[in-house]
C-alpha cells in the first residue's frame, strides 16, 4: 500500500522555512506520509505553477494533500480551487486566506489552516517598541519583499501596536541575512543615513536583523558603527533561534514564532483517519522574549556610554 502523498510548498528557504522543512519531513515520516518539499524561490508565479503542474499531471502518482504557505496575500485561490476540487486537501499555513470558508462548503475535501497569525507577530513586536520607546522615538524597520503576506500582515500588525509618536522608516530586502545586509549597505551610503537619527532597529525577522547589524559592523566609520551596533535590535524566529540571541544581548527583545507544520500533519492525519473536516483554523502560539513587562524603556545616551552589541557567528 502506498504512502499518502502529502507536497510541501513552501515560498522560500529562510531560517524559519528551514525549520518547517525539517519539520515536515521529520513529522510525515512519523504519521508514514510520503513528504515532498517545493521552494518557490521567492516567487509567486513559480509557487502557482509548481503546484498546478502536479495538479494536471497524468504521468506521477495524484497528492493526497497539498500544505502551502503562501508567497503572497492571495493564497493562491485558484490553485486551491483546483485542487480541492481535484478530490486534494488543502492546507494553508501561517497565512490568513478568505476563502477557506468558501472551499469547506459541501465539499469532502478537507480545507483547514494552521496559522501562528502573522498580525499578532506583527503586534508583539509593536508592543515591545512601545515598551522600549515609550513616548517617542524613530525605528529603522527592516521588512519583507513587498510581494510576501508575511512581510504585509506583520507590518500591518505592527503599525497597529507602536505608539503614534513613533517614526518608521522602512527597507525592505529579501528574507536572508545576506540580502539585509546588502540592503542595509546600500542605503547606508546615502548621505541622510545617520545613526543619531534612530532609537531602535526591528526586523520581521532576527536574520533581518542580524543582516542589519552586520551592515553596521561594515562601517567604515568608527563613531558611526559604535552608535548603530548600540541602538537596540529587535528580531522574529522560533525559540532556539532567538532566545539565545536576547540572552547574549545581540538582540533586546524577539518575538517567539511556533512551527506548524508537525500540528498540521497530524491534524490531516486525524482528517484521513476520521473522514470528518476539522476546525476551519487552528492558531499556534507567539510569544515575547523577554516578556513584555520586563522590558525597559530605552534612553538617548551619551557616546561614552554606548556599548555596542556582540555581533553573532
Amino acid at each position: 500500500m502506498n504512502k499518502p502523498r502529502i507536497v510541501v510548498s513552501l515560498p522560500n528557504a529562510n531560517a524559519y522555512l528551514r525549520e518547517q522543512a525539517i519539520l515536515a519531513k521529520s513529522a510525515g515520516e512519523k504519521l508514514g506520509f510520503a513528504v515532498e518539499i517545493l521552494e518557490a524561490g521567492d516567487d509567486a508565479i513559480t509557487q502557482s505553477q509548481q503546484l498546478l503542474n502536479i495538479i494536471h499531471s497524468r504521468t506521477e502518482q495524484r497528492p493526497d494533500a497539498f500544505v502551502v504557505e503562501p508567497l503572497t496575500g492571495a493564497g493562491l485561490r485558484r490553485v486551491a480551487q483546483a485542487a480541492v476540487s481535484d478530490g486534494i486537501a488543502w492546507v494553508i499555513s501561517n497565512c490568513d486566506v478568505d476563502y477557506i470558508q468558501q472551499l469547506r462548503r459541501n465539499q469532502q475535501t478537507p480545507v483547514f489552516a494552521v496559522t501562528q497569525g502573522q498580525m499578532e507577530v506583527g503586534r508583539l513586536q509593536g508592543r515591545q517598541i512601545a515598551a522600549l520607546l515609550p513616548e517617542e522615538g524613530s525605528v529603522l524597520y527592516m521588512q519583507g519583499p513587498s510581494t510576501s503576506s508575511v512581510a504585509t500582515q506583520r507590518r500591518e500588525g505592527m503599525d497597529s501596536a507602536k505608539p503614534r509618536n513613533v517614526r518608521i522608516t522602512t527597507l525592505r530586502s529579501a528574507w536572508s541575512k545576506e540580502d539585509a545586509c546588502r540592503a542595509v549597505g546600500a542605503w547606508l551610503r546615502l548621505a541622510t543615513s545617520c545613526a543619531e537619527k534612530f532609537d531602535l532597529v526591528a526586523g520581521q525577522t532576527h536574520e533581518l536583523a542580524l543582516g542589519a547589524q552586520t551592515a553596521f559592523q561594515n562601517i567604515d566609520n568608527p563613531e558611526q558603527a559604535k552608535r548603530w551596533l548600540a541602538l537596540p535590535f529587535l528580531g522574529v524566529g522560533i525559540a532556539r533561534q532567538v532566545e539565545p540571541l536576547v540572552d547574549k544581548g545581540i538582540l533586546a527583545a524577539a518575538v517567539v514564532t511556533s512551527l506548524t507544520m508537525e500540528l498540521a500533519l497530524r491534524i490531516l492525519s486525524d482528517v484521513f483517519r476520521t473522514k470528518v473536516q476539522p476546525t476551519e483554523c487552528t492558531r499556534v502560539d507567539a510569544s515575547s522574549y523577554p516578556l513584555l513587562e520586563r522590558l525597559q524603556p530605552y534612553g538617548k545616551r551619551s557616546p561614552e556610554t554606548l556599548v555596542p552589541v556582540r555581533l553573532f557567528r
